[in-house]
């Protein structure tokens, strides 16, 4: 893709499924690349997949719902890679089996989820836009977003529908408050993804006929094939995108 050799990027969430997918392709489109993750041995896991490719990439322990460990985190790019042009917020965590209806939310529960998938979205996006601003210049801000922050595709996870449906809106004002800086912001919207943990939940045949009874392609996305769309995002070839959502569900939202 055009505009991607030779850019440094900032990948959140990195260090397992989708993020972990990004930050490969990246590198492989010839970036390099800051794997933040909590889990440390994960994003050095990303790391080696990497350096193996032949790229080049760090790890860096990041809690993005803690603004100390953000705002070092991109420091730390900056002292290692001298500049950042490239972020893809995608940290966020699911759980469905703590998350609930709304008469049954526990306020911890909640607080946890639109902490990780909400504010540290604000939190990546505050100190990566800062970053990019100070020393790229401009550059491309692509966010993870879902389907369940515009319908009600997952009953009963009110905390993270709302925190994905925040990430939408968060999106677009960023968007237009920063065209003029030539930083441009998107959204990849993946659908049913088979990651690690998914997998693990959907081993059984009858429990992922289930999941995908109502995807138009009748399958799960691999994590490979959301982060083409990450990696087209933040290229040169989405260069008169922004404020946009893509779409990469298997027409979950056609429905």
């Amino acid at each position: 893709m055009r505009g991607l050799k030779g850019k440094i990027a900032a990948v959140t969430g990195a260090g397992s499924g989708i993020g972990q997918a990004a930050a490969e392709r990246l590198g492989e489109e010839g970036c390099k690349v800051a794997v933040l993750d909590i889990n440390e041995a994960g994003a050095r896991t990303t790391v080696d997949h990497i350096t193996a490719a032949g790229g080049e990439a760090i790890a860096i322990r990041t809690d993005v719902s803690d603004e100390a460990s953000v705002e070092a985190a991109f420091a730390e790019i900056v002292r290692r890679f001298g500049r950042l042009d490239i972020l893809v917020s995608n940290a966020g965590i699911f759980s469905g089996e703590r998350d609930d209806k709304v008469d049954d939310l526990r306020k911890e529960i909640w607080d946890e989820i639109v902490g990780v998938n909400l504010t540290g979205m604000y939190l990546s996006c505050k100190h990566g836009v800062r970053t990019i601003k100070a020393t790229a210049g401009k550059g491309s801000v692509v966010l993870t977003g879902s389907p369940t922050g515009m319908s009600g595709c997952t009953p009963a996870n009110v905390a993270y529908g709302s925190s994905k449906g925040g990430v939408h809106g968060l999106s677009r004002i960023m968007a237009v408050d920063h065209a003029p800086e030539g930083i441009r912001v998107n959204v990849v919207v993946p659908g049913f993804t088979l990651t690690p943990i998914v997998r693990e939940l959907v081993a059984d045949p009858k429990v992922y006929e289930w999941q995908i009874q109502n995807i138009p392609l009748k399958r799960g996305a691999e994590p490979e094939e959301i982060a083409g769309a990450v990696a087209f995002l933040a290229s040169d070839d989405a260069s008169y995108m922004t404020g946009s959502f893509m779409f990469v569900d298997g027409g979950l939202t056609a429905i």
